[in-house]
């Protein structure tokens, strides 16, 4: 998935992105958040940082910053309080710390995806251990179509995504 990631021509990824953009401004899941958490997106992954700075007019962001084996989530006020941290993504810098009840939305990174919402990451299980708290907020997984596959190899640890945004479809539990 990475491979087939880095493959794809610059305007493609350009117009994938913008579709999605569009559906997740859209979503009546972020509509009525107050707090919305967000991944601070790799190269070649699907693109937040247009996501965020939109968000960021009307909403509150909360981004990820790995500590130790667990990860939590900062307020943020605009991209400058984001520097590089951990597996070179840009973090959090500032210090208000949100707590898992506090969020309305999640928007979550993945390698891969399948029909029953599953997702594969890069392995270090964070998201897992931050939905295994079970706090109530919505868990919206963005990928571009082509990074779903047939099934997800799934352990006990994993949890299920409530709906999978791609630039040519939703899915839904």
């Amino acid at each position: 998935m990475k491979a087939k990631r880095l493959q794809m021509k610059t305007e493609t990824f350009s117009l994938y992105n913008q579709q999605i953009f569009e559906q997740v401004l859209s979503h009546q899941q972020i509509q009525s958040a107050s707090m919305i958490a967000c991944y601070v997106s790799l190269v070649h992954e699907v693109s937040t940082l247009k996501i965020i700075q939109e968000l960021l007019k009307t909403k509150r962001v909360c981004v990820p910053k790995v500590e130790g084996e667990m990860m939590n989530f900062y307020e943020i006020h605009s991209l400058d309080d984001l520097k590089e941290g951990y597996f070179h993504v840009l973090e959090p810098t500032v210090s208000d710390l949100v707590l898992p009840q506090d969020i309305d939305c999640m928007l979550v990174p993945m390698v891969a995806f399948d029909d029953k919402l599953y997702r594969v990451g890069y392995g270090k299980g964070f998201y897992d251990k931050y939905f295994a708290l079970k706090h109530h907020y919505y868990k919206i997984g963005i990928a571009f179509e082509f990074q779903k596959v047939k099934e997800i190899d799934i352990n006990k640890f994993d949890i299920a995504l409530d709906e999978i945004i791609t630039e040519a479809n939703r899915y839904k539990r």
